[in-house]
């Protein structure tokens, strides 16, 4: 707090504790006035009956008439609240009647002490009179010491001018009790001020703690505003979706009320973000936001969980035909294109929808259940609404199946690696094989291998699937080598997204060290999707490169790899995608296609190996074609080890009665 602060707050603290004291005064001021004018009264008569004479009756009432208008003046300032708005004033004028009132006494020991008696009467109403003044101002000593001042001086006049040493005796008890009296007076107000500080204080103290308990609530609201609400679009957030749907199955007990829960996604919005701009797309967020807010009814939560991905969560009476109506209405509106900076950009939505408790009895089965939807309902086109069903409950509990026992399986040995041969077209010889993972699960059976894949990248599982698989791939050398094959190559897949997660050169180095094996018997394949963007993948193969693995491009021709991709990366070989090859002896259109990837390879000084090749004459065919390396079922399917190895030992047998 600065110094003009601390005057200002000094100057209205000081302000208030004039006007207690204005008030406090004010307050008694007609219950002192009247006792003044009744001891008065009694006084009068009590000279009057001594002999004191009519005259008294003057001073009577010039008491009573000074009285009046005291308690007039005080009794207007009171009303127009000036003792609120100019306390000194109000003081300054109860000091000055005070006086005023106290020199009106002096006359009774000055001029009206006519005996013995009489005078000693009137020192006990003096005295009286003035200590009843200083008992009824005690927050105020000027105005009590004003009126009591006069009093007793005018009697120890009276009580000295007797000269009798009695007299001097009694005036110096006087003397003594004026001083206790003015004495007590001061330290009275001070009193007063103490206490009156100690109530300022708390008062304030409590206007601090009211302000700043008001302050805490409207932060609290704030921040609970923020905490439960998404910053871009105003909609709800992920935290108000997930109390939400959890209190609405809590609240319904065994017994679940009706749910339908929307899980909606924005088609192709990362395009939108990568070609116009994040500006662009927040703008696409908002006015999704908006749409889907005037859609929805009382009761209906729309929310945004993140990215383009929204949700709105109905319950009660027939919810899921308003879901349902709500989806539909939304795609409509979705359609419409999004004005930004002087262009449309259009925009569709994709719209799954589950039902509880028909397709869930918690929480985490219902959103599961509307995700599995949606899924659904993009991969059939995206623009649609797809209502969870049977059948989709049964890829449910199958991919559940898989997220909940794939960690376990790569932990006890539960999966198996196959591995497919690839020949020599031309010779019969057996130039390599690749790895393939297989896993028989005990409930739902063969799992595909794009579904493991899918379900280790989704598990964070991706390291130790493919160290699971290498390692066996490494084995297989070893034993590749205990057969007489010690020129075999072994391919391992690998999913570009693992890049971002360890580094595989130093894994299968430590595996090939581990194995005494020759890094070039290992051969890492990667999909032709992950070259779209060189620079992800450079680090990585150069890595492989140098520590002297090979580099594979698999299903070549399928994507929208460049020359200038191929050459950069220095790939081994190309692997031409099955597509191209089955049934290519009937097709000249495929035929002219894989004769012009052939030439791509031998102008890069890259191999090519044919996937798919399952019948002798498409065989043929590509090694006229000047096809070196086949990989089908026409020579081999993927099988463990162990038959590998039987398999081996009759393909030599064929390939040496051929020749």
């Amino acid at each position: 707090m600065d110094a003009q602060s601390a005057r200002a707050e000094d100057h209205d603290h000081y302000g208030r504790m004039r006007m207690a004291q204005a008030e406090s005064v004010l307050g008694n001021i007609a219950l002192t006035l009247a006792s003044n004018i009744f001891i008065a009264a009694t006084t009068a008569f009590v000279i009057w009956d001594t002999g004191g004479g009519l005259s008294i009756f003057y001073w009577l009432g010039f008491i009573v008439f000074f009285n009046m208008v005291r308690y007039s003046t005080f009794k207007m300032l009171t009303i127009t609240g000036r003792h609120r708005t100019h306390p000194e004033d109000v003081l300054r004028y109860l000091t000055i009647g005070a006086l005023v009132s106290g020199l009106a006494w002096t006359p009774i020991p000055l001029l009206f002490a006519q005996s013995g008696e009489t005078s000693g009467y009137i020192v006990f109403v003096m005295a009286g009179v003035a200590t009843g003044a200083i008992i009824q101002s005690l927050c105020y000593w000027r105005s009590a010491i004003a009126f009591g001042a006069p009093l007793m001086a005018a009697t120890l006049v009276m009580m000295l001018a007797r000269g009798s040493g009695m007299d001097y005796l009694f005036a110096s008890n006087v003397a003594l009790l004026t001083i206790m009296l003015f004495r007590a007076s001061v330290l009275s107000e001070r009193a007063f001020v103490r206490s009156q500080n100690v109530a300022m204080r708390t008062t304030q103290l409590a206007q601090s703690l009211a302000v700043a308990n008001t302050e805490i609530n409207k932060s609290s609201h704030r921040l609970e505003h923020l905490a439960n609400t998404d910053a871009l679009t105003g909609l709800a957030n992920r935290a108000v979706f997930n109390r939400r749907l959890e209190a609405l199955f809590y609240d319904g007990g065994r017994d679940v009320r009706a749910i339908a829960l929307l899980l909606i996604d924005l088609d192709k919005f990362k395009t939108i973000n990568d070609t116009r701009g994040h500006h662009a797309g927040d703008a696409v967020l908002k006015a999704a936001a908006t749409r889907l807010s005037s859609l929805c009814t009382s009761g209906d939560v729309p929310i945004r969980l993140g990215g383009d991905e929204f949700a709105v969560i109905l319950s009660g009476r027939n919810a899921a035909s308003r879901a349902n109506d709500l989806a539909r209405r939304f795609i409509d509106a979705a359609a419409e294109p999004v004005s930004f900076d002087g262009t449309e950009i259009p925009i569709g939505a994709s719209i799954g929808i589950a039902c509880a408790p028909e397709h869930g009895v918690d929480a985490d089965d219902l959103y599961a259940c509307a995700d599995l939807a949606l899924y659904c309902a993009k991969i059939e086109g995206r623009r649609r609404l797809k209502l969870f069903d049977c059948g989709l409950k049964g890829k449910l509990d199958y991919q559940r199946a898989i997220d909940r026992d794939l960690g376990a399986a790569l932990e006890n040995g539960g999966l198996d690696v196959h591995f497919q041969p690839q020949v020599d077209m031309a010779s019969g010889r057996v130039t390599g094989f690749e790895a393939l993972v297989r896993w028989w699960h005990p409930d739902i059976g063969a799992v595909a291998p794009p579904d493991i894949v899918s379900a280790a990248i989704k598990l964070l599982l991706s390291e130790r699937l493919t160290t699971y698989v290498a390692e066996r791939a490494c084995g297989f050398i070893r034993a590749l080598d205990r057969a007489g094959h010690a020129d075999a190559v072994v391919s391992v897949n690998m999913s570009p997204s693992e890049f971002d997660l360890y580094s595989p050169a130093v894994m299968l180095g430590e595996l090939a060290r581990r194995y005494a094996i020759n890094p070039n018997r290992i051969e890492v394949e990667i999909t032709e999707e992950a070259i779209l963007d060189p620079q992800k993948v450079e680090t990585a193969f150069f890595d492989l490169s140098r520590a002297g693995f090979r580099l594979a491009v698999d299903d070549f021709g399928m994507g929208h790899s460049s020359l200038a991709h191929l050459i950069s990366l220095k790939i081994d070989r190309l692997k031409i995608d099955r597509h191209f090859v089955t049934g290519i002896s009937g097709s000249a259109h495929n035929q002219a296609l894989v004769a012009a990837l052939v030439s791509v390879g031998r102008s890069l000084d890259m191999e090519l190996v044919l996937e798919g090749v399952e019948t002798a004459a498409d065989a043929e065919t590509l090694r006229m074609l000047g096809c070196r390396i086949g990989q089908g079922w026409l020579y081999g399917k993927a099988m463990p080890e162990a038959d590998v190895l039987t398999w081996l030992n009759q393909h030599r047998a064929r390939a040496k009665a051929v020749a």
